[in-house]
């Protein structure tokens, strides 16, 4: 079941970050997760552009959802940001998805845009330690 939560989780955030790169542009980064009660939530963080970086966005997610989860309890949770491949430093979509039961994975979709389309390649998927459900909060 909670193969299917990351999945799920995964689907939501690549669905959101395709459709904001179509509009021509990058995104800053946004998480979504899957409460207990089955609910979809979608997560972002309101920081001034100007005197904010990914990092910041990204950290602000993670406490996000460590506090929805002891408030709400999430069954998976995860985050996209627009980054680089590590492999060969092409434009990739970035996600770090978790469990509640502590699996967690990184996925890289490097892509390309083409004219009015973007082109993706092959995710590049890796387990990863969790971030955001760990026992030390």
């Amino acid at each position: 079941m909670l193969q299917r939560h990351l999945q799920d989780t995964y689907e939501y955030l690549f669905d959101r970050a395709h459709e904001a790169l179509k509009q021509g542009g990058s995104f800053a980064p946004f998480g979504a997760g899957i409460r207990k009660t089955g609910e979809q939530i979608h997560a972002n963080v309101d920081l001034p552009i100007e005197t904010s970086a990914p990092p910041d966005h990204i950290s602000g997610l993670i406490t996000f959802f460590r506090v929805d989860d002891k408030e709400n309890g999430l069954m998976a949770a995860g985050l996209v940001f627009d980054g680089r491949a590590r492999s060969d430093n092409a434009q990739a979509m970035c996600f770090h998805i978790e469990a509640a039961n502590g699996d967690a994975v990184e996925v890289i979709v490097p892509y390309a845009r083409r004219e009015a389309e973007i082109a993706f390649d092959s995710p590049q998927i890796s387990p990863v330690q969790p971030e955001i459900f760990t026992e030390t909060m």
